[in-house]
C-alpha cells in the first residue's frame, strides 16, 4: 500500500474557500479505484490561516498512477483549488503495517523523489496565480 500526503498552507480570508474546494477534492477522491482511506484535516493558526493535510491511502500503484498519472510529484487538484493555496507539499510513503504486492510498492519506491516536492504561489495574491515547484 502507498500512502499520499498533500499538505497545504492556505492564508486567512482563503480559508472557508479552500475547505469548500477540497471537500469537493475528497468526494472526487473516495469515486477513484483502488482508494482505501482518504482524511481531509486541518490546523487553524492564531492568525487565522490554517495548515491542511489530505492523506490517502491506495490499494497499489498501478491504482495511485491512475490517478495522479505519470508524475507523482505533481498534485492532481480540482479546479479552483491552486488559486486558494500558497505552499503544497506533496509527499509518498510506504505503508509498513501491511505490506501485499512487494514488488509493486518497490515499483513506486524505486520511482519516488527522495524529497518531498514543495509548491510554492509566488503570486498568491495574483487571481489566476498557478503553483510553481519550488526549493524542497
Amino acid at each position: 500500500m502507498i500512502v499520499r500526503v498533500l499538505r497545504a498552507t492556505v492564508r486567512a480570508g482563503k480559508v472557508g474557500a479552500f475547505n469548500a474546494v477540497f471537500r469537493r477534492q475528497v468526494d472526487l477522491l473516495r469515486e477513484q479505484p483502488g482508494l482505501l482511506y482518504v482524511k481531509l484535516a486541518r490546523r487553524l493558526q492564531p492568525d487565522g490561516s490554517e495548515d491542511a493535510i489530505l492523506f490517502e491511502e491506495w490499494e497499489d500503484a498501478a491504482a495511485l498512477y491512475a490517478w495522479v498519472g505519470p508524475n507523482l510529484a505533481e498534485p492532481r487538484l480540482v479546479p479552483g483549488a491552486a488559486e486558494l493555496i500558497d505552499e503544497l507539499i506533496v509527499a509518498h510513503y510506504e505503508a509498513l503495517d501491511k505490506i501485499d504486492g512487494g514488488a509493486v510498492v518497490a515499483e513506486v519506491v524505486e520511482r519516488m523523489p527522495t524529497e518531498p516536492d514543495v509548491f510554492v504561489d509566488d503570486a498568491a495574491s495574483e487571481p489566476g496565480s498557478r503553483l510553481r515547484h519550488g526549493p524542497g
